[in-house]
């Protein structure tokens, strides 16, 4: 995983993509590794989905993380819930461990029969070919690609109780991106040991405010994961534990959740930058919300907006597109107090459009980062969310997919 301590990693081809083009990826723990995970609240969930979710309430360890691309093994029954525990079982023989010790996620085509065992004899190589250096997680990152145009990878260190520790991590995810979670694959890993309750509850604190908080077409998908690895604690004679537990109220907690939301907010970043066909990276800042859920409300309508994403592809200045977009979110506020700014000028305040000079809003639109910020006046909630624009080449990929 991006050079972790204690992890490796391979990316290769089993077969199932038809081009031939790497289709698996493969992360082993050399150390004796607990979980935590986030899946999608599709209530149409894949078979791998499912399958993860019994190893993460089983509280069993983690030895490998099997990802495979190409097919999501999603609407397909009884015999997909087979094939993705096959995959499991066959792995684990290979690296001597039980199947419920082995996580396989999958992403790609929906509906599609798996038929795992087509794939099985090219486990091997895989495992054979399992590395701890930059360019094996680098490797690992292509081969979970999708529509993706590149890797994207993050690593970052924090320090606790005088030690440095590091945690990185892998996603995949271009289209069908908005909360909750979307057709996106993350794995992060640390070499420090975190109780399981408090490793769960630091992922679902990142990924609130990262994975959930990004949208390229207001889409989910059956197969959305993230998983988070950690370092079981592990007994010595003299009756200490190596390495020390971290755990939750303490600064080393808060430094480790930091670097966590740290990794996260990266591969977020890089999945709304790579969002299918998109040109534009847009950053909505909302605040003064009379609550959480009202922050929430206007910042997804305006981020799913097809009037506000395609204005900013074709860089056509209209603001009256998002303040639209503010007052069908649902969101209670006082008009008079609103003020909207594209780019830190502000375009709509006290009920009204202020005016713009020309080539002030085509310098702002030509922008390929844009911040939109968004001042309700009716509280103290505020949220941050990103999203990207909607192109003619989003319309293309998606009108052929499977063609």
């Amino acid at each position: 995983m991006i050079e972790v301590p204690g992890i490796a990693c391979a990316g290769g081809a089993i077969g199932i993509k038809r081009s031939g083009q790497p289709d698996a990826a493969l992360f082993v723990c050399e150390q004796p590794t607990v979980m935590a995970g986030v899946f999608t609240t599709n209530r149409f969930r894949s078979a791998c989905v499912e399958s993860a979710l019994d190893r993460l309430h089983g509280g069993t360890g983690v030895k490998a993380v099997l990802i495979t691309s190409g097919n999501a093994n999603a609407g397909t029954g009884v015999n997909g819930r087979a094939d993705t525990e096959l995959l499991a079982a066959s792995l684990g023989e290979l690296l001597g461990c039980h199947a419920d010790e082995v996580v396989v996620l999958h992403t790609g085509v929906i509906g599609v029969p798996l038929r795992a065992e087509r794939y099985i004899d090219r486990l091997a190589g895989l495992v054979e070919s399992v590395d701890t250096s930059f360019e094996a997680g680098l490797t690992a990152a292509k081969a979970i690609m999708t529509t993706d145009t590149f890797p994207k990878t993050s690593v970052a260190s924090f320090e606790a109780d005088g030690a440095i520790y590091k945690i990185g991590g892998v996603a995949k995810g271009a289209g069908m991106i908005h909360p909750r979670l979307a057709t996106m694959i993350s794995v992060l890993a640390t070499d420090a040991a975190i109780h399981p309750a408090a490793l769960q509850t630091a992922l679902q604190r990142a990924v609130k405010t990262t994975f959930n908080a990004i949208s390229v077409d207001g889409d989910t998908s059956p197969n959305d994961s993230v998983l988070l690895l950690a370092r079981a604690a592990q007994s010595r004679d003299a009756g200490r534990l190596t390495p020390p537990v971290i755990s939750e109220g303490t600064q080393a907690y808060e430094s480790f959740c930091a670097a966590l939301t740290d990794v996260c907010e990266t591969l977020a970043r890089m999945i709304v930058k790579d969002g299918e066909g998109a040109t534009k990276f847009i950053e909505i800042r909302v605040q003064g919300a009379a609550n959480e859920g009202d922050a929430d409300r206007v910042a997804s309508a305006v981020a799913t907006s097809p009037l506000v994403k395609t204005a900013f592809f074709g860089e056509d200045f209209n603001p009256g597109r998002i303040v639209s977009a503010i007052g069908r979110s649902g969101a209670e506020f006082d008009w008079n107090q609103l003020q909207v700014a594209i780019g830190g000028e502000i375009v709509f305040q006290g009920d009204v459009f202020r005016s713009v000079p020309d080539v002030t809003a085509r310098e702002l639109m030509a922008r390929s980062e844009i911040v939109v910020d968004i001042a309700l006046g009716a509280g103290s909630c505020a949220v941050r969310f990103f999203t990207c624009d909607l192109t003619h080449d989003y319309v293309r990929i998606n009108s052929e997919y499977t063609t």
